[in-house]
């Protein structure tokens, strides 16, 4: 974060806040909160024992004083990373009820935000989620022992606190940064450890809560006042972003004046030049030519909505040996969809007997017919490669299996054999997706729509960068785990990679924004199931789903300090796209324009682009220019003469800046 001024109107109004009352400072992106709030510290010279927390181990603090003074009923045992194998553990016993472990967890996370307790919850579209909740907190509290995890901190805190109040003693102020992010188990923690004289500082950013899947919700931060009733409350804008400049700062607010549940904070660009957002078709190519024109890898930042919309570009710069910092690569070298490529390429290139368990993989499918029990005899009569074994007609009809089975196995056999015959990777590729419905059979037990569609974005983006590796395909696997997403480079030299949500709080010179396309960001609605309590089955409220959505945009976009990159999807461009756009000029009735004749000056013949002006790359300099001209009177030809460019090139370029949405647009505007 760049340092701001020593000090604003704006922040000298929070150094000056008065003791006796509350505040609530609504800061935007890059708006030197964090400075101002060690300021508003520093200032307080009366204030001692200023602790530093989480709301974590702010809730552990109160267990482990719960736990000196004699008030917890079974001894306690901290288990940090117990909710994850917990769930596991769980969720074996409702397989075919629950999409996974993670969906259990989720929801067990989300109930506890809310304090919510096993006994009232509920879920009209899963009540299956409840009973495994019930299950969960019998594995977690067993043996009389208080197991405790991330998730319950705060949620057992709370309980505790209420027949033991103020357990840390008398609190005088509390200071909470990222207050839209908050949730009624942060808030009660806050209440219960506030008495009358506690006066509290809230920082925060409704447009940038992006957290309501666990919990969270930006209406703690609006409605501040009715949740800390004793004092009132003083209300504090840092509305200047010295993060970005005016284009950025347009764009972003443009786009989160959508939202309608909001109060409105306008953000004001204060750094150190205007931005630039552009619209761009090449990712790994983008990145190439910033860092030729001297970008700082560590300055540059991929973002993306979810895995399921960066496992291709993760894919696209790790085919192009771009070195990146990234904690989702192993997700793409790991996932399903690679163990099912890598499993055709192995059974298809090697002539060791396959193992029952690995060959029955490919070799089910519904439509096929196979019967197991009499495969598993096939691979035990024939001690062979698997397109052997599946070849063998005469076996198979001798072991029982139906004429469909023989003939789909056979099939897979020439399958295989073909894949196996391939020079490279790619042809081998070639004739696998040719020859099987891949995604079909990926698909066949997933439990969700969300899983259908992470399998399809996973095999989509492992094709392509086995396709980059130049090896034979019985090398694919060990090629694959070769791969280093850091090519060696230290750590200065690798741009970042990773969910919007993990960029929270950081900053790059450059961003930019991949796969931007419906489905993606904003994420598929996948219905409203929300865990729910006894009183509200349908759920617990949240804000509309095409809110949270653009706020997690949001965020993404404000990462940026100075040029924003945004990769639009051909077939189904995200609605966000056109909503960062300026809108058109204001104009009264369309009137034709009339075309003036010029009279060319004495000295010479009229002026002329200059030919080699067309082939020039375009920069920084030159969109600024055009975006410059193009919100004034001037005309098409014009506008072209002066750039010494074709009038096709000034078309095309604007809307490639994201100034119209089409070339007849951009016609129409300068006619």
């Amino acid at each position: 974060m760049r340092s701001a001024p020593r000090w604003t109107p704006e922040q000298e109004a929070i150094l000056a806040h008065p003791l006796d009352a509350h505040a609530l400072i609504r800061a935007v992106p890059g708006s030197g909160k964090t400075t101002t709030l060690v300021g508003r510290v520093a200032h307080d010279l009366g204030i001692m024992d200023v602790r530093v927390n989480t709301f974590d181990s702010l809730g552990l603090a109160v267990i482990h004083a719960a736990q000196h003074r004699g008030l917890l009923s079974r001894p306690l045992e901290v288990v940090a990373e117990g909710t994850t194998p917990w769930a596991r553990a769980v969720h074996k016993r409702y397989r075919e009820k629950i999409q996974d472990d993670e969906e259990l967890a989720d929801a067990i996370a989300y109930w506890k935000a809310h304090l919510v307790p096993p006994s009232r919850a509920a879920f009209s579209a899963n009540e299956h989620l409840v009973a495994a909740y019930k299950d969960f907190e019998e594995l977690r509290l067993q043996g009389g022992v208080l197991r405790i995890a991330y998730a319950d901190m705060v949620y057992t805190a709370v309980g505790i606190l209420n027949n033991h109040p103020r357990l840390l003693g008398q609190v005088s102020h509390f200071l909470v940064d990222e207050f839209q992010d908050v949730n009624l188990a942060r808030v009660t923690l806050i209440q219960r450890l506030s008495s009358e004289t506690t006066s509290i500082i809230a920082v925060g950013d409704e447009d940038q809560g992006i957290n309501e899947w666990c919990g969270a919700h930006p209406r703690y931060l609006r409605d501040f006042a009715s949740f800390f009733r004793w004092r009132n409350v003083r209300e504090y804008p840092l509305s200047s972003s010295f993060r970005f400049g005016s284009t950025i700062a347009a764009a972003a607010t443009r786009l989160i004046r959508n939202n309608a549940s909001r109060d409105e904070l306008e953000i004001v660009g204060a750094g150190p030049n205007d931005g630039l957002v552009v619209n761009v078709d090449d990712i790994p190519a983008s990145i190439n030519a910033l860092v030729a024109e001297g970008i700082p890898r560590n300055e540059i930042a991929v973002l993306y909505r979810a895995r399921t919309q960066g496992v291709r570009v993760l894919a696209e710069i790790a085919a192009a040996r771009i070195p990146m910092e990234t904690k989702d690569f192993d997700r793409l070298r790991k996932c399903r969809a690679t163990e099912y490529v890598l499993r055709y390429l192995r059974l298809a290139t090697s002539d060791e007997p396959a193992v029952m368990d690995e060959a029955w993989r490919i070799v089910y499918a519904p439509e096929r017919y196979v019967q197991k029990e009499a495969f598993a005899r096939q691979l035990a009569a024939r001690r062979e490669g698997l397109a052997a074994v599946l070849g063998d007609r005469s076996l198979a009809k001798g072991l029982g299996q139906p004429p469909t089975a023989i003939d789909a196995m056979a099939e897979l056999a020439v399958t295989l054999t073909h894949i196996g015959r391939a020079p490279t990777i790619r042809e081998a590729l070639d004739v696998l997706l040719t020859r099987v419905d891949l995604e079909s059979q990926l698909n066949a037990t997933a439990s969700s729509e969300r899983q259908q569609e992470s399998n399809r974005a996973n095999l989509d983006a492992i094709c392509h960068l086995l396709r980059q590796l130049d090896v034979a395909p019985f090398l694919a696997e060990a090629a694959l785990m070769a791969v280093d997403p850091t090519c060696g480079a230290a750590p200065e030299e690798r741009i970042w990679m990773s969910t919007i949500h993990k960029a929270k709080g950081r900053e790059w010179r450059c961003v930019l924004l991949p796969a931007l396309a419906e489905g993606l960001c904003p994420a598929q609605r996948l219905g409203d199931a929300i865990p729910g309590t006894l009183q509200d089955p349908d759920g617990i409220e949240q804000s509309p789903w095409i809110e949270q959505e653009r706020r997690i945009f949001y965020v993404g976009v404000t990462r940026a300090s100075e040029r924003l990159f945004l990769q639009a999807s051909e077939s189904a461009p995200s609605r966000f796209l056109a909503e960062l756009r300026p809108p058109p000029p204001s104009v009264g009735p369309r009137r034709r324009r009339k075309r003036s004749r010029r009279t060319p000056p004495a000295a010479g013949p009229p002026a002329t682009p200059r030919p080699a002006a067309h082939g020039e790359p375009w920069d920084e300099a030159a969109d600024k220019a055009l975006i410059d001209a193009w919100t004034t009177d001037a005309d098409l030809t014009s506008i072209a003469g002066e750039r010494g460019r074709s009038v096709g090139a000034i078309l095309h370029r604007v809307v490639r800046l994201g100034l119209v949405n089409d070339l007849e647009e951009a016609r129409a505007a300068k006619s």
